[in-house]
């Protein structure tokens, strides 16, 4: 499930055309005023590549670069970000924030800062960790204590510091003060920091505030749900750099339509098809690989659902007429059921903000975001149980129309 900005709050999409002028000896770009995608950051004063040995990259995965990032509308802006980072740290964008669902690309990213950064320059101190692993050198330097200061050196002495999963920093108390003191002291330094989560900074509720704080004074980007077309583009691209030999040109299209909501996902089916047909001595066909991922795709992947589809059933279970979630009505039962029709568009279709908005009587994106985010929070919190089975009702009734 994506996770809107919130009512009251704009995402980095909804940024990407606002301009900004950047002060680096200010340190104080705010999330409100980022500049274009395609906004040229100023350059960082050049330091001599003498100055220090060319650094290794043990820690990163040699396949995470931007060559073999697939760039899409759900993640144009946040690789754009990603991109300036690499080419000049610490000038425009300082600290980014970026965040997404599991499996969309986010560890890819800030591992792809990590290798062009190291690449473009060598000169600059880098360091790329999980949260995991800042936990466990913590506990590690404060269970002996002479190695506290040897601890700090090594993450305050770096010009770009990478921390993947911040959202692991959730009841680990002292952790998350070292944390905030790492992060200050690397900003107030003009440093570059580079954090990415599964939610954004606002919804960390069990961090503490001044965390939280921290994490959006800067750039804040959102990964989200790639459409159709990016699936396909990230699945021809697996294909070209694992070499794989697909012979009947719909298989990409077919896996692509099916498997909607992870890459990751993306990517396993795709190689479980060829697998299957290496093991059977024959070629990747529709029909092999439909036989291949019969037993693993998901009944919702087999037949998409249509916000039509949603709108019907949603005006169903409420006693309303499918005009009613489309018109100007206001009253308490319809604007509750219309919540829910959009919150099981976002969740179960394929179809962008704005076009949900549309279909729900030319009504802008942003109001598809508060209604998602409502029916989100209600979810979360418990407080309406019914709530909660009516949405599996309506979820399992969709998927059996099938």
């Amino acid at each position: 499930m994506l996770r809107g900005a919130g009512p009251g709050a704009l995402t980095a999409r909804q940024q990407a055309r606002a301009t900004v002028r950047s002060d680096s000896a200010s340190r104080s770009t705010p999330a409100e005023t980022r500049p274009p995608a395609s906004a040229e950051p100023p350059r960082r004063p050049a330091r001599s590549r003498a100055s220090r040995p060319r650094q290794t990259a043990p820690d990163l995965n040699p396949r995470y670069v931007f060559e073999r990032f697939v760039t899409g509308p759900n993640n144009e802006y946040a690789t754009a970000v990603a991109r300036s980072v690499a080419e000049s740290p610490a000038s425009a964008y300082n600290p980014v924030f970026m965040y997404a669902d599991t499996g969309l690309g986010k560890t890819h990213l800030i591992q792809a800062i990590a290798h062009a950064t190291l690449e473009q320059h060598p000169e600059l101190q880098i360091k790329y960790v999980t949260v995991e692993r800042f936990t466990d050198d913590f506990i590690n330097a404060v269970t002996d204590k002479n190695r506290i200061d040897g601890f700090k050196q090594t993450y305050r002495k770096n010009d770009v510091l990478l921390i993947d999963d911040v959202q692991f920093l959730v009841e680990k108390q002292q952790t998350q003060v070292e944390f905030f003191h790492t992060f200050n002291a690397l900003y107030e330094a003009g440093k570059q920091i580079v954090i990415t989560s599964d939610r954004p900074p606002r919804e960390l509720e069990a961090l503490e505030e001044r965390l939280r704080s921290r994490f959006g004074q800067g750039v804040v980007v959102d990964i989200s749900r790639p459409d159709l077309e990016t699936r396909i583009a990230i699945l021809r691209r697996q294909v070209k750099w694992e070499g794989f030999q697909i012979a009947d040109s719909e298989v990409l299209g077919w896996i692509a339509a099916r498997v909607t909501t992870n890459i990751r996902e993306l990517y396993g089916a795709l190689t479980r098809a060829v697998s299957f047909a290496s093991i059977r001595g024959t070629d990747v066909t529709l029909e092999v690989t439909k036989e291949a991922l019969k037993d693993i795709l998901p009944k919702v992947y087999q037949h998409p659902v249509t916000v039509e589809m949603v709108q019907a059933e949603v005006a169903r279970q409420f006693g309303l007429h499918v005009n009613d979630l489309r018109g100007n009505r206001r009253t308490q039962d319809v604007a509750y059921a219309r919540h829910v029709a959009m919150y099981l568009a976002r969740d179960l279709t394929e179809t962008s903000l704005p076009q949900i908005g549309a279909r729900f009587g030319g009504r802008h994106h942003t109001t598809v975001i508060h209604a998602v985010d409502k029916v989100e929070r209600q979810l979360k919190d418990g407080h309406d149980p019914q709530l909660h089975d009516l949405i599996e009702l309506i979820e399992a009734r969709l998927k059996s129309a099938h």
